[in-house]
């Protein structure tokens, strides 16, 4: 079985972007959409969640902007939630949740032939990268929107819980919520009724959302216009035990789409705000003639359905009876062509009740109760007419906790503006320069550029985590932080120790974009163009130039969120968070073993420290362990350390010599390898050894570490000859002998050479 990012992925290897408005860009906006997306599957955090909406709203322009014309839509949405989600009973996350739908469906698009030749057959379309484009946009729309009058919701259900927590659920005279204003909310301009005529001119005329939604229904599902107009009506005016957020999410959608007449609209987004309004609630109780939603009537509603039903993992629970009842904390799936296999995975399958230390009651978990009884699969069945083979299967494993979580506040509904704030950080006149001209000048960003300025936002938390410090929007009794120089830490220089950092994210950043280290190239436009920077390189061999913007940056920062009325204050830990561990990498350079079996063994060892410490990877940089160990800790987020025992562009060229004489290959794709790897440490400095090339690099890296990873046969070589003199020097055996004389603890790995 494959993760979701796996499955997901692929869809985007069947996505052509030949329509795109701007095929100057279409390549590198749609490497952005994926990164995003497989970022958040990684993570499930609301901040990569933002990422994923951004990238959606800013390539597709749904209301004729970008993301600044949906994203009070969206956060709205969050930040209702956030808020009000724990004064009720029953309530879960719908922010994240909508993106793991998003996820959920492109997975089936691309993989479920089935499911993609109805689709195609259903719209008349080829099986090429450009319906896949389309499938994107329109499946976007209702994956990703399909929650967004949950606000509508919250609302009736807080008082609905605070009535029956005071009165009970049978209390007959419980006030409840109920909408004014319906009519108006509903009402069609004469403009709009005019252009719906002329699209759909075999209608009734259409004086407000009902009778548009009435229509749809109509044309897929058969249902009688007369009879759904009023059943719609009943359903959101005077409605004491339930409202449906399905049906404000689409008139919510609705409302947006018809405020810019430009818009072209037809059938496909008719049946986007029809999938919407059917995916939650309607069609299973009060649609007249109601019955399962066939995959080849309505594929967005199937499909939404269906996804929206099987999320039902790493969803945050708000709810108090939501959190009795954990949900499944990962998935992993089978698909197939009318076959999906879905397995859940528990913490554990009980729950128990404990008070004052004591266990009272253990109970079975609901939720996995329901999939392994077979009443999870019945009831989706009982939504949707479907040839797919659907099978449930849990397993219990603890979970682990997670890690780059952060004590600064994790409402990430600031990050445009941060964004926007560390664009502007890079001009020197930004002191002066109002709100609404950095709004316009970052919306004139390519979407790679805006998402830079956006991911280096989201690493704030973590970076100021690291000089124990923390941001937060709360008064709170923690000095506050005015200096980043001024703030108690384990490092001498703070703020080039946050411009060091800063460095490596931005060069992880550009290698997960495509770009190359490079120096062919003149001015910016051809820079960007060929995607190769002369900056991918370790920040030691950065100009003072180029060094000066990352301070600029970070110490801008501080000033600058106060432009935007943010509130935020960075704290001071009062004690140091995480401790650091310094953990060494030596071995072999030239062994017979499958890398990719070793990188297993190493990140697992790394790994089970970052849970409890700060770790620092440092090695010497040789070919074969010495660079395995530090991809390791390059693909782990982990900090990485290089000590040479020579300046760069001389190293390169011995291990060049090295790796050849001995038989292996060297060429350009090795050496720009070894060269981004360099450029993702923190710090690379040159420790030399006169005679013997590694031994005092390996010396230094043994004397700065707590503990050795050591890729090694098990061959113990004579570290003197016959007359006392020293011999195999620098060598993995060499290390391994000075960390145990200093009494540090060697870790090795079998290697076989």
């Amino acid at each position: 079985m494959k993760t979701l990012s796996e499955w997901s992925s692929k869809f985007f290897d069947l996505l052509d972007m030949k329509n795109y408005e701007k095929p100057e860009t279409a390549e590198s906006d749609k490497l952005c959409f994926q990164n995003s997306l497989k970022q958040f599957l990684a993570s499930g955090k609301k901040e990569d969640a933002f990422s994923v909406y951004f990238c959606f709203s800013e390539i597709f322009k749904l209301f004729g902007q970008g993301y600044e014309n949906t994203k009070k839509l969206l956060e709205m949405l969050s930040d209702h939630e956030y808020h009000s989600g724990e004064l009720l009973s029953k309530h879960r996350d719908h922010y994240s949740h909508s993106v793991y739908v998003f996820a959920l469906g492109l997975a089936i698009y691309a993989n479920d032939p089935a499911y993609r030749t109805n689709y195609l057959s259903f719209y008349r379309l080829e099986d090429n990268g450009i319906s896949a484009y389309q499938f994107l946009k329109f499946w976007g729309m209702v994956a990703l929107f399909h929650d967004i009058g949950y606000p509508f919701q919250l609302a009736h259900e807080q008082i609905k819980t605070y009535a029956e927590e005071v009165w009970g659920k049978d209390g007959k005279s419980n006030p409840f919520v109920s909408y004014g204003n319906f009519n108006e909310f509903i009402a069609l301009s004469a403009e709009t009724s005019e252009n719906l005529a002329k699209i759909f001119p075999e209608a009734q005329t259409f004086f407000d959302l009902n009778d548009l939604f009435a229509y749809g229904l109509h044309v897929r599902e058969g249902y009688d216009p007369k009879k759904v107009c009023p059943i719609l009506t009943e359903r959101i005016v005077n409605q004491p035990k339930f409202l449906d957020h399905g049906y404000f999410s689409a008139a919510i959608l609705a409302r947006q789409l018809f405020s810019f007449p430009e818009y072209k609209f037809d059938i496909r987004y008719l049946d986007v705000l029809t999938a919407i309004l059917l995916h939650n609630n309607f069609n299973k109780y009060d649609a007249p003639d109601r019955h399962p939603i066939r995959f080849d009537e309505h594929p967005l509603a199937y499909l939404i359905i269906l996804c929206d039903e099987l999320q039902c993992w790493d969803r945050l629970a708000y709810g108090k009876v939501s959190k009795r009842d954990p949900i499944a904390w990962e998935v992993s799936l089978d698909i197939a062509a009318n076959t999906l296999l879905v397995n859940y995975t528990y913490d554990s399958f009980v729950t128990r009740e404990y008070n004052d230390g004591l266990e009272l009651n253990v109970k079975i978990n609901k939720n996995y109760q329901e999939m392994n009884n077979g009443t999870f699969v019945k009831k989706i069945y009982s939504y949707i007419e479907t040839p797919l083979n659907i099978a449930v299967k849990t397993q219990e494993k603890k979970k682990e906790k997670r890690s780059r979580l952060f004590a600064s506040d994790d409402n990430f509904i600031g990050l445009c503006d941060l964004a926007k704030a560390i664009h502007i950080s890079y001009n020197d006149h930004c002191k002066s320069l109002s709100n609404d001209f950095i709004s316009e000048d970052f919306g004139k960003l390519d979407l790679e550029f805006k998402m830079s300025n956006i991911e280096q936002a989201k690493s704030y938390a973590y970076k100021l985590e690291l000089i124990n410090c923390f941001f937060s929007r709360k008064e709170l009794d923690y000095p506050v932080v005015e200096d980043f120089n001024h703030v108690e830490a384990n490092y001498k220089n703070n703020l080039g120790f946050l411009c060091r950092e800063e460095h490596v994210r931005w060069v992880k950043e550009k290698l997960a974009m495509g770009w190359k280290y490079g120096t062919d190239y003149t001015g910016r436009e051809e820079r960007n163009r060929k995607k190769i920077h002369k900056d991918i390189v370790p920040y030691e061999m950065l100009t003072t130039e180029e060094q000066s913007k990352d301070e600029l940056m970070v110490n801008n920062i501080i000033d600058l969120l106060k432009k935007f009325d943010s509130n935020i204050k960075i704290y001071n830990f009062r004690a140091g968070r995480k401790p650091n561990l310094e953990i060494a990498g030596t071995g072999h350079r030239f062994f017979h073993d499958d890398p990719d079996k070793l990188k297993i063994k190493i990140k697992k060892i790394l790994s089970s420290y970052s849970k409890t410490h700060h770790v620092i990877v440092r090695t010497c940089f040789a070919y074969g362990a010495d660079q395995l160990i530090a991809e390791c800790a390059a693909e782990l987020g982990l900090t990485l350390k290089a000590d040479l025992p020579m300046p760069v562009e001389e190293y390169i060229e011995n291990v060049r010599h090295d790796t050849v004489s001995n038989g292996h290959k060297f060429g350009k794709e090795e050496e720009l390898k070894m060269r981004h790897l360099l450029a993702q440490t923190v710090v690379c400095r040159v420790v030399s050894d006169p005679v013997y090339t590694y031994a005092a690099a390996n010396a230094y890296i043994v004397k700065k570490c707590d503990k050795l990873i050591a890729l090694w046969d098990g061959k113990e070589l004579p570290l003197e000859d016959y007359d006392g003199k020293p011999i195999n020097r620098g060598g993995t055996y060499d290390c391994i002998t000075m960390a145990k004389a200093c009494n540090k603890e060697v870790i090795t790995v079998d290697c076989n050479r």
